[in-house]
């Protein structure tokens, strides 16, 4: 019997995400890049990859269209991340970012919109989504912007159906993402200009951003905020999240790593610091190698 998946990645707004590094951008001018990397991409699939690097068992559920998606689910696989593709009838997004030799620990990112779903990709989505966590109670993740044709109350209402099953759900989102989803998630990981932009006003630091949002929502938080670090609340346990040790030159997916690691370490029954330290780590590891949820 197939062992029960324990991750499982709702990845409505996948891409194909490039790393172009460059000796230095010129812009308005031919840069030729130095390497190129391409992963399958997109919050939920990094944050997949990730886990599934750390040894957890992983399932992911892609809405994935044209030649693009197609080889978005052959990297996918090449992951060992095994997926239950939705097909799409508009091709999959690309996403880039352009690291500088000398740009420190930040890129210049280029990112479509995620591909529209019609009602029935969407449907269709939904029921994939059910039948892929069954039975299974494992912790649901739900990373990146919302597509066009995905209304947020409805996929607050899947999440709220998975929850009733016995699921645990993480929401990693932004904007309307976030305020549509956040009543219906066991944990929200965010960082703080997303708090800020969901409570409408500034935070001095991740400490603050993850009381304030933990007092108007009431489950799990863990608020990051780059190479500053970052604060979580979980359950009784306040938690500074240290700085990286070493900040690495390939920042792009270093949240979606995070996350990776934590429900890895979630899934494994650590103790809260030791999570947050594993996901640390792994956003760490993240950013020493091109590849967004690459850990090196």
């Amino acid at each position: 019997m197939e062992r029960p998946a324990v991750i499982v990645a709702l990845a409505l707004s996948p891409s194909l995400d490039v790393t172009y590094e460059v000796g230095e951008l010129r812009v308005g001018d031919i840069t030729r890049p130095e390497r190129v990397t391409r992963v399958a991409g997109g919050k939920a699939l990094n944050a997949a990859r990730s886990a599934a690097a750390l040894g957890a068992d992983v399932r992911a559920v892609a809405a994935l269209g044209g030649h693009t998606g197609a080889w978005v689910a052959e990297l996918l696989a090449a992951d060992g991340v095994p997926a239950r593709v939705v097909r799409l009838e508009r091709e999959t997004r690309t996403s880039s970012a352009i690291v500088e030799r000398s740009g420190g620990a930040s890129s210049t990112d280029l990112y479509e919109a995620a591909t529209p779903l019609t009602p029935g990709e969407w449907g269709a989505f939904r029921e994939a989504a059910m039948t892929t966590v069954g039975e299974r109670m494992p912790w649901v993740a739900v990373s990146g912007s919302l597509p066009a044709g995905v209304p947020g109350e409805e996929l607050a209402a899947l999440l709220d159906a998975l929850r009733a099953a016995d699921a645990r759900v993480a929401v990693d989102s932004s904007g309307e993402g976030l305020r549509a989803l956040s009543a219906s998630a066991d944990l929200l990981k965010v960082n703080r200009s997303e708090v800020s932009e969901l409570l409408g006003a500034d935070f001095p630091d991740a400490g603050s951003a993850a009381r304030a949002l933990r007092e108007g929502w009431g489950g799990g938080v863990v608020v990051t905020d780059g190479v500053r670090g970052g604060f979580a609340l979980l359950g009784d346990d306040e938690l500074e999240v240290a700085p990286p040790a070493a900040p690495g030159r390939f920042s792009a997916g270093s949240g979606d790593a995070f996350l990776g690691g934590l429900l890895a370490g979630m899934d494994r029954a650590l103790p809260a610091a030791a999570a947050l330290a594993l996901a640390r780590d792994t956003a760490e590891r993240n950013a020493r190698v091109p590849g967004q949820g690459v850990l090196g």
